[in-house]
């Protein structure tokens, strides 16, 4: 929203009579002095840079051995602060293959965020999957709101190294995991903090 106002100040002064300009002669000018204000707006706005939200997956064959750890960069368009929130769908890698007695079919991971302001301050955090879902109990998790969400007190609009990083050791629950295909999907999102 762009607004505009012009406005002639009207200051408690001595009254004034009108004043005419008159060209002078011989090349000589006379001007006079008269002060416009103009005033304007412009409403914070905030996302994902183009091309800059985090996208792609990770696939990694025996992760209950190995763990697994990536990083997908995130790029901002925010012209003031902002708010950044994550929700996991599983709240954990977790598998459609049937469960059997002593098995187990979810596994848990960690999710950290780090954002950079463009003046260099930075907030991150990070949070077990499982506090990611719903009524989970994750500083940033959820849907961002004004009042929601991991919070970046400046303007982000520049590659400037931030991202979500999703990682796990190698799995050391009680049960062992059934064997089979295991999956979650992040979803986040961002928006405008006073």
């Amino acid at each position: 929203m762009l607004a505009i106002l012009v406005a002639v100040l009207a200051i408690s002064q001595p009254a004034r009579a009108q004043v005419t300009a008159y060209a002078a002669g011989q090349g000589g000018t006379n001007s006079i002095d008269v002060g416009v204000e103009v005033r304007a707006s412009v409403r914070s706005r905030c996302g994902f840079a183009t091309g800059g939200a985090p996208n792609g997956s990770i696939d990694q064959a025996d992760f209950d051995q190995t763990g697994f750890s990536k990083d997908f960069a995130i790029q901002l368009n925010c012209t003031a602060a902002s708010r950044i929130a994550v929700a996991s769908a599983n709240g954990g890698m977790a598998t459609a293959a049937p469960g059997a007695t002593g098995y187990g079919t979810k596994a848990p991971y960690q999710v950290a965020l780090r954002m950079i302001a463009d003046n260099g301050t930075t907030a991150s955090a990070t949070c077990d999957a499982a506090g990611l879902s719903s009524g989970g109990d994750c500083s940033f998790a959820g849907a961002a709101s004004n009042t929601a969400g991991l919070r970046l007190g400046a303007a982000s609009t520049k590659v400037n190294g931030s991202y979500l990083r999703v990682s796990a050791p190698s799995y050391a629950g009680a049960a062992p995991l059934v064997a089979g295909r295991y999956a979650d999907t992040l979803t986040i999102t961002v928006s405008v903090s006073p």
